[in-house]
């Protein structure tokens, strides 16, 4: 039995091998050429065979067949399939067709050609089929015989088609049969012969089908039989089963169970076909009956269901064989019942491990093999059935006999116990496999020799060896071996001694132990009597992995070096590989795969054997971009071929490289795009509409994305026109070669029919997946176009006439003109009674073209509309630009807007305009411009500062300018006035707005702004400020604000901004929930938010009321929105906070909390940090008002909504104070001041008048007449020094209005400032004396009440006269005055005290500065309200 499994082992391993390789795919039938006729069939068979088994594809033209009209069959086996072509189409349908053969080892292919004919080009012996075959209807089993019968020249040859397919009449025993005359005949029918028949005649002018005929195969009355039989059972006592019986027949028949005689079914629910019998508990085996009963007979099957039980233990196990690894043992089945099979059971007696088993042992005699000499082992035998395992049997121990030993005595060592005896040491072997009777020991000097000639000594009883009598100086070779009564075992490794005092011997049980890929371990035992503690490991590390290495090891010692021990190995293990595969490649051979191949990774960078690779793949684009990975590819392999790609979709692909312990790195990804196909999915929202009675419109989109599977190049529209539901005629297709088309209109269809519309778009390789037919109905017939006469006349009028249209279809029911300028739209429409016949219009303008379209309509609608074309000759326009303005203005340029001229006094093109303009007090000629249409703006540059200028504009068409247009005067800026910048919403609260702006340096402040706004309301603001909070505006509403100048008669300089006012989101105010306690906290309920706009966040904002003179708290606003919130704006948007330990005048607003969502309540005063703002304890005896500002971020500004004050809340006042008024205080300190100046003033005055009443009465003559005298004595000083000190300028010039000063001084600037010099000089004495006086009053006054008014022209001018400009006040000294307490006053510049004001003092000058020489002498100082002259 043994001799032959080889031979069988051969023959299965060479019949499997043959039987997998693959095969190319090979042909086993072809199509053949075919001639059809249009409307006929046309078919192609093509059956091919391989492995794998080859798919069949046809193509037409070089792409994928994909029609309606065309249909591919499988066959049953798979083996082929065949391409039909019904209705057939010429000549569409001809062409080359191909069969592809593809499987994944090759690919093979054959073509045919198809020509198909029309009836009136069919040749004389074109096949004819006389007789088809008819509907026929056979019992079972009985023949059928199907009719054909054709003629042609030659006589065509006739063959069958069933369900298209091709009838095989050779693999089925003769049992369907083609005969002479052409008929089928089919013998002993069965239900799969039933099908649709059809007879096809060919010859060599073509081939024509036959009408199809159906096949009814009919079955007749059968007798009851067991379509499922019962089945026998085993079951364990206790068990439960089903048993179930099927019976069929004609008529069904019932089923019944019994057992023996007895009914197991009532007779009254006896089921028909299926009868399932359930047991359960069941403890006796037993017959059980199934019954199957009909008309026509009655049958019985038997289901044998048998209890079963685990088998009983065997008997106790024989030894009766013994050898050094093997047991022969002998048992008694012990059981009534067959037993399956049996399980024996092993250990060794000293062993703490479970038994091991042996499975699957059919007799009651074994051999167990594998176990060690000379060992004591346990046996025991198990038996199982088909049930299970029983109990195992009584357990033998047993030893089995000795054997030589197998291993060589361990740790053989020597040293030299004088130069010449040594002595050996040894310890037993590891595997004895018997009793040791003795050891030999063997040595030389000569390793060469065999070891027969060794020297040798036995020793028996001890495990060591004194050698005596050696050399000095040589080295000697040991071995030692064991032996039993049985045998010898193994010798030791060569074991190394020189004969020499002193050398070390050789160390021993050297080993090596890989710990890591790079490193390995090695240990060893060292020599004996060494008088200190010797290494005896050593870790070797960076070596390489999967490499082996080899050692030897000796000891040295100050004599020298000892014997090597025997050379060992030891290898690094595998790691994973550190390089990827290489020469990664992609390609992809078909539009679902991809060929991936490589080469495996660098032999130094394997690091291991490789056992796989691996594919790692993700698409880069579509829905799923998930990771695939292809594992255990094997290593041999150098290609893969990825399947069931998506089509037309690039891939990243990775390849990867494993050993046994794990994966490299990933190859470089490769990036390869799967080939395209044709289109899966149809066009999508597919729409047809009817343009008219022979057009339609299609409109669709592109397929989706992931079923396009290409690059569309197209699309094709298949439209038919149906009758009843059936296409009649041929179908049309239009071909639209734009991938992007989403739109056509197929004309030249018929009135009032109905067509169905399909698409389908295409790619390179072929048509798609066609969308769901749409059917849609054209309109009814619709006119002709009308005939249209047009003819202009030299009234501005044209003279429309028209016939009406030779075809209408109907009678005509009106007309429709649409007319008017080609350049202008909409076209005008009017609507005329189906006798009206001509229209005059009117406004015919000059130089342009007209366009009249005339339609005629009946009941369907109005038809193609006539169109005609006139143009009216141009002329020169007869009007002039519109709306000219001037804006932008600088000191030399301007910006001049218009508009273009009325279409109707344009009179043709507009070519170019003409634009003149000049100096208003300039007797020049005007300069002029012109300027390209259609440009309608210009910037007049290199004009005169502060001068006006007047312009006029034209039009010019090909034949002329027209009217100049009425004149329009603007101004240029004086060279002084530049104004304001940068114009913009700073903040925007809920009923106000804050607007800012910059202002130059070289800007006239004394120039007001105004800012318009809400359909005519204006503010006037100070020229010196840049900022207006606009007040009194509705909430969520938009505004735009207005900032201009007072400018000149041509009008002054804009800036625009708008903005919406916050929503009002915070309703209510916030209440006081209790009253302040004594460590100045209060509790409050904050108001609910009603938005659902974005909030930036919250602020509780605190105002500290001023407390007036009367003891009463001031509140200065009604709303919040009524404060300037700077200050408040600047803490929101501060970036970094520190503390400014600055005394503040009077108590400020400040931000108690932020908030990123409002609370419901919150305590103010509890000196907690909120948002980085500090909650200060409210102040004792001061009283508050609060309220909530929200920031909103709703457009490009800022946004700031507030609630209503709260009540005012007030501090408990534990230490009240004396109420101080500073302004009370600071009367004591001015006051006297102020009466000692007067009275100055009015003696310098006194003085003055007397000592020039003289010489003015002298002059009485040069000053002017008695009716510009006042008739009272002047008493104002500067009028004192006018009539006292005139100069000859000051004789003749009136006073000047503070207003019109400064024009009146840049008149005086002209000619270098020579008017100037000779009206005005100054008084060096009085300057000098406003220096000391004004330092007198600096020292008075508190440096806290002093504003700063940076730009005074008369402090610049003096600071260029005088050196030093920044003369600083003497510091005054210390001075203390009722109700004010003791204070230094700082340094401060002479120029600051110039601009300064403080409260009840006001020092001011009142013109405007010129430069040094001439200073205006008409300056005084104001100390509340006496005037002193300067």
């Amino acid at each position: 039995m043994s001799s032959l499994s080889p031979s069988l082992s051969l023959s299965l391993s060479l019949s499997l091998s043959l039987s997998l390789s693959p095969a190319p795919p090979k042909f086993l039938r072809t199509p053949n050429d075919q001639t059809g006729v249009q409307g006929g069939v046309a078919s192609f068979i093509c059956q091919a065979t391989g492995d794998p088994r080859p798919k069949i594809v046809w193509n037409k033209k070089g792409k994928k067949v994909s029609n309606q009209r065309f249909e591919v069959i499988d066959f049953d086996d798979g083996s082929g399939s065949v391409l039909r072509i019904q209705p057939l189409r010429t000549p569409r349908d001809e062409a080359i067709y191909e069969c592809v053969a593809s499987n994944t080892v090759g690919e093979l292919s054959a073509t045919t050609r198809l020509t198909v004919l029309r009836e009136d080009q069919l040749p004389p012996g074109f096949p004819t089929i006389d007789m088809g075959p008819q509907l026929k209807v056979v019992e079972r089993t009985r023949t059928a015989t199907m009719l054909c019968a054709a003629s042609g020249n030659p006589d065509p040859d006739i063959s069958w088609f069933k369900d298209f397919l091709p009838v095989n009449t050779t693999n089925n025993n003769g049992r369907i049969k083609q005969l002479r005359s052409g008929a089928l005949q089919i013998e002993q029918s069965e239900e799969s012969d039933q099908g649709k028949y059809e007879c096809v005649a060919t010859n060599n002018d073509g081939t024509r089908y036959s009408a199809p005929a159906n096949l009814y195969v009919r079955v007749r009355r059968v007798p009851p039989r067991f379509s499922i039989p019962p089945t026998d059972n085993e079951i364990m006592p206790g068990g439960s089963v089903n048993i179930t019986c099927v019976a069929v027949g004609s008529p069904m028949p019932y089923v019944k169970w019994m057992l023996g005689a007895e009914d197991l079914t009532p007779e009254d629910d006896m089921p028909i076909g299926r009868n399932v019998l359930e047991l359960t508990d069941v403890r006796q085996s037993n017959n059980y009956t199934c019954v199957a009963m009909s008309t026509l007979g009655v049958i019985e099957a038997v289901a044998q269901i048998t209890v079963k039980a685990l088998p009983k233990p065997p008997g106790i196990p024989l030894v009766t064989e013994r050898t050094a690894t093997s047991i022969t043992l002998t048992w008694d089945s012990g059981n009534p019942e067959p037993v399956s099979y049996y399980i024996i059971q092993h250990k060794s007696k000293i062993s703490e491990d479970t038994y091991k088993e042996i499975d699957g042992v059919a007799t009651t005699r074994y051999s167990v093999g594998g176990l060690s000499p000379y060992s004591d082992y346990e046996f025991r035998v198990v038996a199982v059935n088909n049930i299970g395992r029983g109990s195992p049997s009584d357990g033998i121990e047993a030893k089995t006999a000795e054997q030589a030993p197998s291993t060589a005595p361990r740790q053989v060592r020597g040293r030299m116990l004088s130069a010449t005896t040594a002595i050996i040491h040894w310890d037993e072997p590891e595997e004895a496999n018997g009793q040791i009777m003795g050891y030999r020991v063997y040595y030389t000097m000569d390793s060469a020799q065999h070891v027969n000639i060794w020297e040798k000594q036995i020793v028996r009883g001890s495990n060591f060896l004194t050698i005596q009598g050696l050399i000095p100086n040589k080295t000697y070779y040991i071995k030692v071996l064991a032996y039993t009564s049985v045998g010898d075992g193994p010798l030791s490794a060569d074991l190394q001694i020189i004969a020499k005092t002193g050398v070390p011997s050789q160390p021993t049980d050297f080993k090596g132990e890989a710990k890591s890929e790079t490193s390995i371990l090695l240990s060893w035992i060292a020599p004996k009597r060494i008088s200190f503690e010797p290494t005896t490991t050593y870790l070797l590390k960076d070596l390489k992995p999967f490499t082996t290495y080899t050692f030897q090891l000796a000891a040295r010692s100050k004599h020298g070096i000892g014997a090597y021990t025997n050379e060992i190995s030891a290898e690094t293990p595998q790691t994973q590989p550190s390089a990827p595969p290489q020469d990664v490649k992609c390609s992809s051979p078909s539009s679902t795969n991809i060929l991936v191949s490589w080469r495996p990774p660098p032999t130094e960078l394997q690091n291991g054997i490789i056992t796989k690779y691996a594919i790692q793949y993700a698409a880069t684009e579509g829905e799923d971009t998930t990771i695939q990975q292809i594992s255990d590819i094997p290593p041999e392999s150098s290609q893969y071929l990825l399947e069931n790609m998506e089509k037309w979709t690039e891939y990243r692909v990775t390849v990867t490289a494993h050993t046994d312990v794990g994966e490299g790195p990933e190859s470089l990804p490769q990036l390869i795009r799967t080939e395209e196909d044709v289109p899966s999915g149809p066009p999508r929202k597919v729409e047809v509409e009817a343009v008219n009675s022979t057009s339609i419109k299609v409109i669709w989109r592109s397929p989706m994305p992931t079923k396009q599977h290409g690059q569309i190049r197209g699309y094709q529209v298949h439209y038919v026109r149906m009758v009843n539901g059936e296409p009649m005629g041929q179908p049309g297709i239009k071909d639209i070669l734009i991938e992007d088309a989403q739109e056509m209109v197929i004309t030249e269809l018929q009135a009032e029919s109905t067509y169905s519309v399909a698409m389908a778009a295409y790619t390179t390789k072929g048509d798609g997946a066609r969308s769901k037919p749409k059917l849609i109905t054209t309109t009814g017939a619709v006119p002709e176009k009308p005939r249209l006469m047009v003819s202009p006349t030299n009234m501005g009028t044209a003279l429309l006439q028209w016939h009406p249209p030779t075809l209408t279809h109907g009678p005509l029911q009106g007309y429709r003109l649409r007319f008017g300028r080609k350049d202008v739209d909409p076209l005008t429409i009017i609507e005329f009674p189906e006798r009206e016949n001509h229209y005059t219009t009117k406004e015919i303008h000059k130089g342009a073209s007209y366009t009249f379209r005339l339609s005629a309509r009946n009941k369907v609608g109005f038809g193609e509309e006539t169109v005609k074309e006139i143009n009216t000759p141009e002329d020169v326009p007869s009007g002039f630009p519109q709306s000219i303005a001037a804006e932008g203005g600088t000191t030399t340029t301007i910006q001049v807007n218009w508009n273009p001229l009325l279409l109707a006094e344009r009179n043709g093109v507009i070519v170019k305009y003409a634009l003149q303009y000049k100096d208003i007090n300039s007797p020049r000629s005007p300069s002029e411009l012109f300027i390209t249409a259609p440009e309608s703006t210009v910037t007049l540059d290199s004009l005169k500062a502060d001068t006006t200028y007047d312009i006029k504009m034209c039009a010019f068409t090909s034949k002329g300018s027209g009217p100049y247009s009425p004149s329009v005067q603007f101004r240029t800026q004086p060279l002084d006035q530049v104004f304001a910048k940068n114009f913009h919403v700073k903040a925007a609260m809920k009923t106000s707005v804050l607007l800012t702006w910059e202002i130059p340096d070289n800007y006239n402040a004394a120039q007001p702004f105004t800012i318009l706004y809400d359909n005519g309301q204006s503010v006037e603001v100070d020229g010196k400020l840049t900022q207006k909070l606009i007040t009194g505006l509705q909430a969520g509403t938009q505004y735009s604000f207005l900032l201009t100048n007072r400018g000149n008669s041509a009008g002054g300089l804009q800036h625009r901004v708008s903005t919406m006012t916050a929503p009002d989101i915070l309703r209510t105010k916030p209440y006081l929930i209790g009253k302040t306690n004594l460590d100045g906290m209060v509790s409050v309920e904050l108001p609910s938010v009603q938005t659902s706009e974005k909030v930036r966040g919250y602020y509780i904002v605190v105002v500290p009321l001023k407390k007036q003179r009367t003891g009463k708290y001031l509140k200065p606003w009604d709303s919040p929105d009524e404060m300037n919130l700077e200050e408040l704006l600047k803490e929101i948007n501060r970036t970094t906070r520190g503390l400014r330990f600055r005394r503040q005048a009077e108590p400020k607003a400040y931000i108690a909390a932020y908030f990123k969502d409002l609370p419901t309540e919150f305590t103010l005063g509890d000196t907690k940090i909120y948002g980085d703002f500090e909650n200060k304890q409210l102040a004792n005896g001061q009283e508050y008002i609060f309220f909530v500002l929200a920031v909103l971020e709703i457009s490009e500004n800022t946004m700031y909504a507030t609630s209503p004050y709260s009540d005012p809340v007030v501090s408990a006042d534990l230490d009240p104070q004396p109420i101080i008024d500073e302004e009370e205080g600071l009367i004591w300190v001015v006051g006297p001041v102020l009466a000692v100046v007067f009275i100055i003033c009015i003696v310098i005055a006194i003085l003055l008048y007397k000592r020039k009443r003289a010489e003015s009465e002298a002059r009485k003559g040069s000053l002017p007449n008695s009716k510009e005298i006042p008739s009272h004595n002047p008493t104002d000083p500067v009028e004192l020094r006018r009539m006292n000190f005139q100069t000859p300028g000051m004789a003749s010039h009136p006073p000047i209005p503070i207003l019109e000063l400064a024009d009146h001084l840049e008149r005086l600037k002209a000619n270098d400032n020579l008017k100037f010099s000779q009206e005005y000089e100054v008084n060096m004495r009085l300057v000098s004396y406003l220096f000391a006086y004004l330092g007198q009053i600096g020292s008075l006054f508190k440096s806290r009440h002093v504003m700063l008014f940076s730009r005074n022209p008369l402090i610049q001018s003096l600071q260029k006269c005088y050196s030093p400009a920044n003369l600083p006040f003497r510091k005054a000294s210390p001075h203390r005055t009722a109700g004010i307490q003791e204070k230094k006053l700082r340094w401060l510049p002479v120029e600051n005290l110039f601009t300064g004001r403080t409260r009840g003092t006001q020092i001011s000058q009142s013109f405007q500065s010129a430069q040094c020489k001439a200073h205006h002498p008409r300056a005084a100082v104001s100390l509340n309200g006496n005037n002193f002259p300067i």
